[in-house]
């Protein structure tokens, strides 16, 4: 044996000793059939909330009434997580408990309740080693809150995803721990990036590096958070690309495809301007409240070497020229294709929310990202100050 694989089985028994109670088959079944019971009462009120909210007429008091309601919903949800959790405490190193934490620990919000804090204790203290636990380590590695927003939250997450890493003996299970860690160094990177702090390059760099491990030692294994069937090494390949290819200071990668309107063109016919790119679709209540603004920059820039490009995340293209249309988007959009939001340009570019925008300077170069509104203007304003300087 060798000795990274004694020292895996070691921590494996060290991690399950103590977490094995003896549970009778009838006490197995008992905990089998409150969960059930809790998640049908769940799913049952789930069904009710979204009977009375299609009924609710669209109006100010209907509004106010569906606000009550989702409350209601969500005082009653924190109660049953805060019962799954108890269930899974009084059940320790049985399929109900790890069934039970899953089910809290893949429902987001939570995160920010004392029984989501309390799941994470407990797959740490009791679960690290269980070959199943893969799943909701994804989830929450993933969606794990910040650490500069919610320091507390964020270190009861890491602290459960480090010692399943440490402790699991299954390789895929490991690998949804270490996919995740280098998914929070990218996310470090990506702070310090918008914040233009000194050290965003050194963080990309350490990135990569975790990236290239992981794809290296778990490749093969599935991200288990996939609905697709998404690879470890698809996941960080994405990433990487992200790294190495879409930080400010980069020339922006070429895209080239049909528009909305049918007509192909690529992103570098536009060299020589300064380009928003915007990724956008009808269905994004964000994005298409942005377009007023939009429209505004397109005039208040008229005659200088400006324009936004878009791409639109439409799986229907007759719509989304109705909506260019109607909204009176007179700037081109590459359309994403029939899969929408997760057509190939979006998946190039690693597009993970919508409105997601870069700003180009007029040699190609990414030079912001993620701005809105005032901001945006305002940076659109200095680069073109620059273009026209250099011209």
């Amino acid at each position: 044996m060798t000795s990274s694989a004694w020292w895996l089985r070691t921590a494996w028994l060290v991690a399950l000793a103590g977490t094995l109670a003896y549970e009778s088959p009838a006490e197995e079944k008992a905990a089998a059939n409150q969960l059930a019971a809790l998640l049908k009462e769940h799913e049952e009120a789930e069904a009710a909330l979204r009977k009375a909210a299609k009924s609710l007429e669209e109006s100010k008091d209907g509004g106010q009434k569906l606000d009550e309601l989702f409350a209601e919903f969500y005082k009653a949800q924190s109660e049953r997580f805060a019962r799954a959790v108890e269930i899974a405490k009084a059940h320790p190193g049985t399929d109900t408990a790890v069934q039970a934490l899953e089910w809290v620990l893949t429902t987001p919000a939570s995160y920010h309740q004392p029984a989501g804090l309390d799941a994470m204790d407990e797959v740490a203290k009791h679960h690290s080693a269980s070959p199943k636990v893969g799943k909701l380590v994804a989830w929450v590695g993933y969606l794990a809150p910040p650490e500069q927003v919610h320091p507390r939250e964020s270190e009861k997450a890491w602290a459960m995803i480090d010692a399943v890493a440490r402790n699991n003996p299954d390789k895929t299970v490991r690998a949804q721990a270490y996919l995740m860690k280098a998914y929070k160094a990218k996310k470090l990177f990506d702070t310090a990036e918008y914040r233009n702090d000194g050290n965003a390059n050194e963080l990309a760099l350490a990135a990569e590096k975790e990236y290239e491990a992981v794809i290296h030692e778990y490749g093969d294994c599935p991200w288990l958070m996939s609905r697709k069937g998404l690879t470890v090494r698809r996941f960080a390949e994405r990433e990487l690309y992200e790294l190495r290819h879409l930080r400010i200071g980069k020339v922006a990668p070429e895209i080239e495809a049909e528009g909305v309107d049918g007509k192909k063109f690529k992103l570098s016919d536009h060299r020589g301007k300064v380009v928003a790119l915007i990724f956008w679709a009808s269905w994004c209540g964000p994005c298409m409240a942005e377009v007023p603004h939009e429209r505004e920059m397109t005039e208040r820039f008229r005659g200088r070497p400006f324009t936004i490009v878009g791409v639109n995340g439409d799986g229907d293209r007759e719509k989304a020229a109705e909506v260019m249309k109607r909204e009176r988007m007179t700037w081109p959009s590459f359309w994403n294709g029939s899969e929408g939001p997760s057509g190939p340009i979006s998946t190039a570019w690693n597009i993970r929310g919508w409105p997601t925008v870069y700003v180009l300077d007029a040699k190609g170069v990414i030079r912001f990202k993620h701005l809105r509104g005032k901001e945006l203007e305002e940076k659109v304003g200095e680069l073109l100050a620059e273009a026209e300087a250099d011209k």
